[in-house]
């Protein structure tokens, strides 16, 4: 298999580093002590398209293939040092933004998808509550049919981006009797919805720039043109952003951890103990070069 990136994949990279490092750096050890979500900096990730990138273009996105998806995602977690932001931009892309795109209708489309791309509107995912984690289908948020519409009432919590949302796929039981399998129902609202609010702050010991909180639905009435995809389609839309999260937003990881990586290297080589360099010792010896990827170099 061939490994190499094409020209447009190594810009792509290299604009999305030195974006970073340009704009999102600045500050972030105060906003981490703060535990300050930074909506200046969301907005200037939106301008260059980071919150829609695999969106088709006629739908207000970057229109990239899943693998220049991935490869954008590496690189902002590469040149982003704020990895609560790299995170909350990798929860709206792929619970929230690749949902929609896969199985909203054209109408939920057309009015959503612009500001979820542009960088105006944050998106979140509602599925784990307070006693269903792992086993999330065991969820106790029910929608109920009340006229030509639902009534939705449940909690949420550990929602990423929760305290700051303004579009919210919601899951909900709809037919307990088939649960996983055609039980389960997405349905999409909007921030200042009666009935709903997003929470308390919960405090974290990592990621502390990425908002994560609780969604409240009391008795919360939507139409059913909010329905994403179908009746009872939720578990099929959940696995699909499961699918893009798991590949996606490791991606953002591979990023980080190399750029750390290189940072621990080139500590070792400029600390001095006992007359020497550390990473002259057998303990943490080393050989990584200076820059190990090419797209890196420029920049650094």
């Amino acid at each position: 298999m061939d490994f190499t990136l094409t020209p447009d994949q190594e810009t792509l990279k290299r604009t999305i580093v030195k974006f970073a490092r340009e704009k999102l750096n600045d500050g972030m050890i105060a906003r981490d002590r703060e535990q300050a979500f930074s909506r200046e900096r969301w907005q200037a990730c939106g301008a260059l398209g980071l919150p829609g990138l695999p969106v088709p273009e006629a739908l207000g996105g970057a229109g990239l293939d899943p693998l220049s998806t991935a490869i954008a995602l590496d690189a902002l977690g590469y040149g982003c040092t704020d990895n609560g932001l790299v995170f909350s931009i990798s929860a709206h892309l792929m619970s929230c933004v690749v949902p929609l795109w896969k199985f909203g209708s054209e109408a939920q489309q057309a009015r959503y998808l612009p500001g979820l791309c542009d960088g105006t509107h944050i998106g979140v995912h509602a599925m784990t509550e307070p006693g269903s984690g792992s086993d999330s289908f065991s969820m106790q948020t029910r929608a109920v049919r009340d006229g030509d519409g639902w009534r939705i009432n449940g909690t949420k919590t550990f929602i990423s981006n929760g305290p700051e949302a303004d579009v919210i796929i919601v899951f909900a039981v709809t037919d307990a009797a088939k649960a996983f399998h055609g039980g389960v129902t997405a349905f999409l609202l909007e921030k200042g919805t009666p009935g709903f609010t997003a929470s308390r702050k919960i405090e974290k010991m990592g990621l502390r720039t990425s908002p994560f909180g609780e969604l409240a639905f009391d008795d919360v009435w939507v139409p059913e043109s909010a329905i994403v995809g179908r009746l009872g389609g939720g578990s099929t839309i959940f696995i699909h952003a499961m699918d893009w999260e798991r590949i996606c937003l490791f991606a953002a990881h591979v990023g980080q951890m190399e750029r750390i990586l290189e940072r621990g290297v080139q500590y070792a080589r400029t600390r001095q103990q006992f007359g020497k360099a550390i990473s002259k010792f057998q303990g943490s010896r080393t050989s990584w070069p200076t820059s190990r990827c090419s797209w890196s170099a420029p920049d650094s």
